[in-house]
């Protein structure tokens, strides 16, 4: 997994840097249907890391959404 350090990315940018991959956004700007569509990066993950990943947000009580780049 890929940590970042809160750099902030649009829902574009993200898709391009990351093809394939789970982002985890903290504090997202979300669309009408809940998508990203901005925030702040917190982690990169590859399909067999997001669920862990994503627990431990919770655990630490981290607002987070998180999307696939690519379906």
């Amino acid at each position: 997994m890929l940590s970042i350090d809160n750099k902030y990315y649009t829902w574009q940018e993200l898709t391009k840097e990351f093809p394939d991959k789970w982002v985890v956004i903290e504090n997202a700007t979300l669309d009408s249907g809940g998508f990203i569509v901005s925030g702040n990066l917190i982690g990169v993950c590859s399909d067999n890391e997001i669920d862990d990943f994503v627990v431990s947000c919770y655990k630490e009580d981290k607002h987070i959404s998180y999307e696939r780049t690519t379906d």
